[in-house]
């Protein structure tokens, strides 16, 4: 009886997960849709490279975004395991599907949204013809959504996997691999468009984008520290070395009603992955206490 209430809890935290990973596609898909691609302002990512090929080969973003998605996913899943699973591939779809939604003539040519549109080119509409309110919009949009997709346990693709690559294979932070797969992919777009307003629109766009993504996963802060006691520490050790490939410190306690000796990991992370761990600990010990901290400043070797 025991097992099948826990069993229905857990199917009820899929649905609500796989309910939320598709809001969160939907708010992101209309920031990008309706506000971003139409001024190509490019915050990085699959959707920056997607932006090229719409433009270029009229390519629909949301289909090119997932084109370039699946391999990265398949490479993901290879390289990190179960990490990447079914709410990552759940997340770049509704993405992708909510982008072209947004931009298609069953959406736009609807008698409601005419007086509400402006044509910024041959190819595109949007609700503002001002670009500054527009990349600001469509930043904050496309932040909230992808905040609401990794909330919700859920990925959507783009510089994720890479920058993990990064990290595992040239020891470079989370946040600095970010940078510089976006930055790359920002220049890109204001090279190839010969526009170098681009290059500052886009890097706008990524930092206020960043910003709202995180406001919505967890504060402002990009680091996240916790203090872990578990009786099942084994798994939740295993998980953070393997699965989300970081160091922990194992720290020894006491406890204070009990005087039964326990172990205490400490972790440093950052704010995108703090999700993930939190459900491998509800998962595995659902009783675990846990104590998470923001942390402004991490330096040095996790490896010690």
């Amino acid at each position: 009886m025991i097992k099948f209430s826990v069993n229905k809890e857990r199917i009820a935290d899929n649905i609500k997960d796989l309910a939320g990973i598709i809001a969160g596609g939907a708010v992101g898909g209309m920031g990008l849709s309706l506000f971003l691609i139409p001024f190509k302002a490019s915050p990085g990512g699959a959707a920056g490279v997607a932006q090229i090929f719409y433009y270029i080969l009229n390519v629909p973003a949301g289909v090119m975004m997932f084109a370039i998605n699946i391999p990265l996913f398949i490479i993901g899943v290879i390289i990190f395991g179960k990490m990447f699973g079914v709410k990552t591939l759940w997340g770049i779809f509704w993405l992708s599907f909510f982008t072209d939604l947004f931009n298609s003539n069953a959406f736009l040519g609807s008698d409601f949204l005419k007086d509400f549109l402006f044509k910024i080119n041959e190819q595109t509409v949007s609700f503002t013809n001002e670009v500054f309110l527009g990349v600001v919009a469509g930043s904050l949009l496309l932040g909230l959504g992808a905040g609401l997709v990794i909330k919700f346990n859920g990925s959507t693709g783009g510089s994720d996997i890479p920058a993990l690559m990064i990290r595992k294979y040239f020891g470079f932070t989370v946040g600095m691999s970010y940078f510089m797969i976006d930055s790359i992919i920002i220049f890109a777009v204001g090279i190839i468009f010969r526009n170098p307003n681009l290059i500052l629109w886009g890097f706008v766009s990524l930092y206020i984008t960043t910003k709202s993504t995180d406001f919505v996963v967890e504060g402002l802060s990009y680091t996240k520290e916790l203090f872990i006691v578990s009786s099942d520490s084994e798994s939740i050790k295993k998980f953070i070395l393997k699965d989300l490939d970081r160091g922990y410190t194992l720290l020894k306690g006491e406890g204070g009603y009990t005087g039964e000796q326990k172990d205490v990991i400490y972790v440093a992370l950052h704010t995108r992955e703090l999700p993930k761990i939190k459900a491998r600990i509800k998962e595995v010990d659902p009783k675990a206490f846990v104590v998470v901290n923001d942390a402004y400043e991490v330096f040095g070797d996790f490896r010690r």
